[in-house]
């Protein structure tokens, strides 16, 4: 039987087979642009044109897609390698513990041990650093006197005994006691708006008061002041003069005088303990590794600005204190003002750095300063002429470094790094002191410079040794570093001096 299958008609295809046979002009899916069919050659142009810009547009947007790969694939690679690019930082000074509660109140004691060895009954500060110092209270100033009081005396065994007070106005009371260290025996003592700091103040410095270990009451000769003995009440000297006014007008009297308080109470945030030692060395020895860290990230073409924004980097990175634009970056003729504050200038050949910078470490601060090239100049006799003065700084910050031993004066080590300067020929381009101490505050005592003859440098003072020379309009270089003074000389804090112009 023959078969039909291939020659009968397929009735549901055939009017959709008749219609695109019979239909040349149906239109395509295809956009006009892109189909092929015939044309002028203008339309072939147009055509091919448009083609090449869809092409262009498509790689782009790829590109674009891909960067955006790689930074992400980059981010991953770098947090799995331990971080950004100064991660080698990280935990520079972890080890390094804090002042504890025990040191504060070693602290006061040693005040007290000093007031009764000069016959003073009490000492009396305001907000500012050496609260910090004593008591770890950190107070902003205001018109309202928030005063931090300690007495001392001797008990019947020669022991000396010490009572610490805050005077603080009455609505701060409990902020106050927020900030007081585990186990202090400091009391408070309020008074109200409309009242009178200095009036509490009198009451406390009246009122009798035993220490714990004193075994003896109120009506022991031995502790209470005869009344022909005149009583010193020392004041802080960094104390503002309308509350040492009201102090003197509140407490003084026949038989009490409110002065200044000695000398010997300053030496002893002048000579630090091993432990504030421990605390400078690490915060100077890692702002040093910051610095070497961001030069490798400047470059020609770089603003101060952008330097600025490198150092705050680094430091978060080493999980130092710092405050964001808290350095001097000065490029070329910028440094020649020691304190310039800098016009972002953009780095160009020739023109060196100069950065000053520091960080803090539990309240204890950092003070370097490098001065480097980058990439020298093609004026040969200013490029000469910058690394001689290099040389001259560096000799002389070599000169006073011998200088620095115990019972050296203040003005011994200014003149050794002078004399070198000055035999140079550039003694008018050293304007500023040698250095000054270093703790918690940037810029205290003992101050090297050349009138103070009468302060001698002790085993524990800290100190910057910061010579420079600078020409107004053209270049001004600078190094400096932290050295501590020892039983026998010195050690740098910051590790070792800079190298060369090109080694820090």
């Amino acid at each position: 039987m023959a078969s039909t299958t291939n020659s009968a008609p397929d009735l549901e295809r055939q009017p959709l087979l008749n219609n695109q046979a019979n239909n040349t002009d149906a239109r395509s899916h295809i956009p006009s642009a892109f189909a092929r069919h015939p044309g002028t050659p203008e339309q072939e142009r147009r055509q091919a044109s448009v083609q090449r810009c869809w092409r262009v547009g498509v790689l782009a947007l790829v590109v674009v897609l891909l960067g955006f790969l790689i930074l992400a694939v980059y981010d991953l690679f770098t947090d799995q390698l331990g971080g950004p690019r100064y991660g080698h930082l990280n935990g520079s000074c972890d080890h390094i513990e804090p002042i504890s509660p025990a040191e504060f109140e070693e602290r006061q004691t040693n005040l007290s041990r000093i007031l009764v060895d000069l016959k003073a009954t009490a000492y009396i500060a305001e907000p500012g650093s050496n609260l910090k110092y004593f008591t770890n209270i950190h107070w902003s100033q205001s018109e309202r006197p928030f005063l931090f009081i300690v007495q001392a005396k001797h008990d019947k065994t020669n022991q000396v005994l010490t009572k610490t007070t805050i005077v603080s106005p009455a609505f701060e009371a409990s902020r106050a006691r927020q900030m007081l260290l585990p186990g202090s025996s400091i009391s408070i003592r309020t008074w109200e708006e409309g009242g009178s700091a200095y009036k509490v103040v009198r009451e406390v410095l009246e009122s009798p008061w035993a220490g714990p270990d004193d075994g003896s009451n109120d009506h022991n000769d031995d502790v209470k002041p005869k009344p022909e003995d005149t009583q010193h009440i020392y004041v802080d000297p960094d104390m503002r003069q309308f509350v040492s006014h009201g102090l003197s007008d509140a407490l003084e009297s026949s038989t009490r005088k409110v002065t200044i308080a000695d000398r010997a109470v300053s030496l002893l945030r002048m000579q630090k303990t091993s432990h504030e030692v421990e605390i400078l060395r690490c915060v100077a020895q890692t702002t040093v590794n910051v610095i070497r860290a961001i030069k490798e990230d400047i470059k020609v073409g770089i603003h101060e600005s952008k330097v600025q924004s490198l150092l705050t980097e680094a430091y978060l990175q080493a999980g130092l204190e710092y405050e964001d634009g808290n350095s001097l970056v000065l490029f070329g003729k910028d440094a020649a003002l020691p304190h310039g504050g800098g016009n972002d200038t953009q780095l160009e050949k020739g023109m060196m750095v100069l950065i000053d910078t520091g960080a803090r470490l539990h309240g204890y601060i950092s003070d370097i300063t490098r001065t480097f090239w980058v990439k020298r100049g093609d004026n040969k006799e200013m490029n000469d002429e910058l690394d001689k003065v290099w040389e001259i700084v560096k000799q002389a910050q070599n000169a006073s470094l011998q200088a620095i031993r115990p019972r050296a004066s203040c003005s011994s080590v200014d003149k050794a790094a002078r004399t070198v300067i000055t035999d140079a020929g550039y003694g008018a381009r050293f304007t500023h002191r040698l250095g000054h101490g270093l703790g918690l505050d940037g810029h205290e005592e003992p101050y090297l410079n050349g009138g103070n003859s009468g302060t001698e440098l002790l085993p524990g003072m800290v100190v910057t040794n910061e010579p420079g020379i600078y020409v107004e309009g053209d270049y001004g270089i600078r190094l400096e570093d932290v050295v501590l003074v020892t039983h026998t000389g010195y050690e740098i804090l910051s590790g070792h001096l800079a190298e060369s112009q090109y080694e820090l």
